[in-house]
């Protein structure tokens, strides 16, 4: 049931839906375990993809993640966690030779839901040794579930385009052909961003 609704959600979002206004969600943001503050506006330029879940759904979100991390950036196959934030993107065809690709970038996403400043302070050090060197978006306000709805248990993303506009979601694990037309919405929106659309 749920990679049927995964795939209607993928299909309402970028065809019929809202694809000739999609939404702005630019002002999004969260701090990661280090205290450090992140935005969607920080990633004007490239395609953001924000991969979210719940704690049940952690370990699935985290394995997504770094399998669409490794789609766009090949080189990052097989590295840790700090090289293969290093890797570069793969270029996209019809890019002029010598001119930058535009970027993905993947941003795990934790759904930590309300809770008190000393819990807070639990998950932050959990992640400063599960995820060193990976920074990860803690939401401890329901942002994302309020924004994006959120499946319990397994990994939800949304695509981001280089302007910061919402192209894209998908609630609970994406089925082959939903990742599928993921793969393909973000080469279309990295290709929007180029100029080439």
């Amino acid at each position: 049931m749920t990679r049927v609704l995964s795939l209607t959600t993928v299909l309402l979002l970028t065809g019929i839906g809202f694809a000739a206004d999609p939404p702005k969600v630019n002002d999004l943001a969260m701090e990661d375990q280090y205290e450090t503050k992140h935005s969607v506006a920080d990633h004007k330029g490239k395609v953001l993809i924000l991969v979210f879940g719940d704690r049940e759904g952690i370990d699935a979100s985290r394995q997504l993640g770094s399998q669409l991390h490794v789609l766009f950036h090949p080189s990052a196959e097989g590295k840790t966690a700090k090289e293969a934030r290093t890797a570069p993107v793969d270029p996209l065809p019809g890019v002029e030779k010598g001119k930058p690709s535009p970027d993905v970038t993947v941003v795990p996403v934790a759904c930590c839901g309300k809770v008190p400043g000393a819990i807070q302070g639990l998950v932050r050090g959990a992640l400063k040794k599960d995820a060193a060197d990976v920074p990860v978006w803690l939401d401890f306000g329901n942002t994302m579930k309020d924004k994006f709805g959120l499946t319990g248990g397994e990994p939800n993303l949304v695509v981001i385009d280089a302007q910061g506009r919402l192209r894209l979601k998908v609630n609970g694990m994406p089925d082959k052909e939903t990742l599928q037309k993921v793969l393909q919405t973000t080469q279309n929106l990295r290709a929007e961003a180029a100029g080439l659309k």
